[in-house]
C-alpha cells in the first residue's frame, strides 16, 4: 500500500500539466447515521471507501491535493484548475499513478 507519491517536476514551470501525474486515490470516508441501530450493528459497521481520480497537485503538511479539470492558455500553460479535492493523508488507504 503506497500512501505517498514523489512528484518530480519535469518542467521548471509549475503551470505545465506534465508536472501533475494522474492518480487514483483510495481513502476512508466518515459515515454517520441518525436512525436507531443495535450496538452489534454499529460494531460491525465499516467505513465507506471512496476513490478520487485526478491530477496530483501535492502531498505535504498532512494533506493530498488533487484537481480534475484545468484550462490552458495559448502557450499550453495551466491557467486555472477546477474540481479540486483535498484529503487528509491519515485517511488514505492507497494512491497510485494511472
Amino acid at each position: 500500500m503506497k500512501k505517498r507519491i514523489i512528484v518530480k517536476r519535469k518542467n521548471k514551470s509549475d503551470t505545465a500539466i506534465e508536472n501533475y501525474p494522474m492518480v487514483s486515490c483510495e481513502w476512508n470516508d466518515i459515515e454517520s447515521f441518525s436512525g436507531w441501530c443495535s450496538i452489534k450493528d454499529l460494531k460491525n459497521s465499516k467505513l465507506p471507501i471512496c476513490i478520487t481520480k485526478g491530477h496530483l497537485l501535492s502531498q505535504k503538511n498532512g494533506i493530498t491535493r488533487i484537481f480534475g479539470d484545468y484550462s490552458e492558455d495559448s502557450n499550453k500553460e495551466i491557467n486555472e484548475i477546477g474540481n479540486t479535492t483535498i484529503i487528509p493523508n491519515s485517511v488514505i488507504v492507497s494512491i497510485k499513478k494511472i
